[in-house]
């Protein structure tokens, strides 16, 4: 059985950007972790009008339902606080993410790209700190297949960056489901061009909605995402292939798109 991890700052991350992609992976026979860092108490909090710790609680709840609904096996929360990853010391966050991958032994793992997709602080802490735990992830993982006699490239880890591309970024702004700024900066979106993977998940938009809606909390965003019926997130999940095993992935002129991760 082949192991999806996904690496994520807080409770909702995996519902507003893979949903779709792991129903589809759990259906087909993966198994799905999720690492969430904090338990999203500096958030909104919807109809709850909750903070600190109280908010912790129903985020985890929130997102231990979503879990449910998209075939998650385990969710291992990191005990960090929401708004505060960037000042965490360097390795600490990596360290914890590494020592998950030894254990468990992932094929595939996701996590933000380095704009964060909202150019949130927390995301772009996260992408950092997953890409660096797996570059070790991947150097100890070939230390221990390269002697085994049947050993090829093809079992060497994957790391991908889930992220929204620009064309869909600025549709998006213009139908105002996402605002034009973000945590102090214009939300422009990732490159067309470095897209490397497009996830067909219109089989599975139901289930990334049903998942979406179970973060409660989190309701003015996900109204905004839900209210739009041709809202291309519904439709395709958008990846950068960053690392296979060692080796730096980049798209080139004559590179294509691939359809499965």
């Amino acid at each position: 059985m082949k192991k999806l991890l996904l690496v994520f700052a807080h409770p909702d991350d995996e519902s507003f950007s893979c949903a779709g992609t792991v129903a589809k992976y759990v259906k087909a026979g993966w198994r799905a972790d999720l690492i969430v860092a904090t338990r999203g108490e500096a958030g909104e909090s919807g109809p709850y009008k909750a903070t600190g710790e109280r908010l912790g609680d129903i985020r985890q709840k929130e997102v231990e339902k979503a879990g449910e609904i998209l075939g998650i096996s385990s969710i291992t929360f990191l005990g960090y606080t929401d708004g505060t990853l960037v000042n965490e010391h360097d390795g600490e966050l990596e360290d914890k993410i590494f020592q998950y991958m030894q254990k468990e032994i992932p094929d595939c793992i996701i996590t933000f790209d380095t704009t964060g997709i909202s150019n949130h602080p927390d995301h772009i802490k996260i992408c950092y700190a997953t890409t660096y735990a797996f570059q070790k992830y991947a150097a100890w993982i070939s230390d221990q297949l390269s002697t085994h006699p049947e050993y090829t490239e093809d079992q060497d880890p994957k790391l991908y960056y889930t992220c929204m591309p620009a064309t869909v970024t600025k549709h998006l702004i213009e139908k105002k489901v996402i605002p034009a700024e973000s945590f102090g900066f214009p939300w422009r979106g990732t490159p067309d061009k470095f897209i490397t993977t497009v996830i067909d998940i219109k089989k599975f938009s139901a289930v990334k909605k049903k998942a979406l809606l179970s973060h409660l909390s989190q309701r003015a965003d996900t109204s905004r995402d839900l209210s739009y019926a041709k809202n291309p997130s519904f439709f395709q999940e958008h990846f950068i292939l960053r690392m296979h095993g060692v080796t730096e992935v980049f798209m080139g002129k004559t590179d294509s798109i691939a359809s499965k991760l």
